[in-house]
């Protein structure tokens, strides 16, 4: 395996690229190959095999030469860290709203420990309570150590700066007064996202109530979407976390398109990264921030034709080359 794919130093990767048609020979700049020289190769080729075949297919107008393909990288870039800021507003903005509803519903500390808590939605997936508590178990938060120290020295025992050193009853025995506003900033944005929609219904002034139908509330989202939506979110944040490649990549978990951006999104293929984006979009909504960020996101896509075609009508999948 070693001698069919050995590494390519930066001097011999301008070779494959010319053996490969990425490139005619003698067409990288200087700028090129310092870029490659400090650019994981592989992860370059992610972007180069999908231009070549939009090359190949006469789909690019304009600079076809391998510096484009670095534009494409640096644009994903530029996109990825803006994503990031409406991620992380997103995540905020979703941390309160489960706390405010779920103290709404629930008791705030110790229901949420309990397996009965939740609906299993997926039986192949570890249950969401373990996960819970496993992550309150991690949590290097002041509060939440000083809540496992009082335990320990109130039964008698040396704290060992970590809960993770207790036993597993008294572990859970010492979460029992932990408030969810205390823990809740120590949970992935994964958990966050099962909890908020694997949480049983409780009956308030003899009304049925869920926390999901009470959190898509808050957003905006309609009950109908929420689940998708939500979902589909959190792939965007996995995606952008990982310095994933967005350009020329369709969703694998495709959200319905917003309404209340019918007009953007008209001509935009169902399973394109916009669509993804805009769904960020309709979270930030009710707070006012989605026209900014799409006014952002739609200001760096318009700095090349060629970015704007691969992140709103990707290839299908059948064709998609190295995805």
């Amino acid at each position: 395996m070693t001698e069919k794919r050995p590494y390519l130093t930066p001097e011999k990767r301008t070779a494959y690229l010319v053996d490969r048609g990425y490139i005619e020979s003698g067409e990288l700049s200087d700028e090129a190959k310092s870029f490659l020289a400090r650019t994981n190769f592989h992860y370059f080729l992610g972007y180069a095999r999908n231009f070549r075949k939009l090359r190949r297919d006469g789909l690019i107008d304009g600079d076809d030469r391998i510096d484009r393909v670095i534009r494409m990288v640096q644009l994903d870039h530029q996109i990825s860290t803006r994503l990031f800021t409406a991620l992380r507003t997103l995540e905020w903005r979703l941390r309160s709203a489960l706390v405010d509803h779920h103290c709404q519903l629930f008791s705030p500390a110790g229901c949420f420990l309990k397996s009965d808590h939740f609906v299993v939605m997926n039986p192949d997936a570890a249950p969401v309570d373990v996960i819970l508590r496993d992550q309150i178990a991690r949590s290097r938060e002041p509060f939440v150590l000083g809540e496992f120290e009082k335990y320990e020295t109130k039964h008698g025992r040396t704290w060992r700066d970590s809960p993770r050193k207790m036993a597993g009853p008294d572990q859970l025995a010492a979460m029992q007064d932990l408030p969810i506003w205390a823990a809740v900033d120590g949970w992935t944005l994964g958990l966050l996202e099962r909890i908020v929609t694997e949480t049983k219904s409780t009956k308030v002034d003899d009304q049925e109530r869920w926390l999901w139908k009470d959190v898509a509330g808050t957003f905006g989202v309609s009950n109908t979407m929420f689940h998708t939506q939500l979902g589909s979110v959190i792939v965007l944040r996995n995606l952008v976390a990982h310095h994933s490649r967005l350009w020329m990549r369709p969703t694998t978990v495709s959200p319905k398109k917003p309404k209340i951006y019918v007009r953007s999104l008209r001509d935009v293929d169902a399973k394109s990264m916009y669509v993804l984006w805009m769904t960020l979009a309709s979270f930030l909504r009710s707070a006012g921030g989605d026209r900014e960020l799409m006014d952002d996101l739609d200001a760096l896509i318009a700095l090349d034709p060629l970015y704007e075609l691969g992140v709103k009508h990707p290839l299908s999948s059948a064709e998609l080359v190295d995805r």
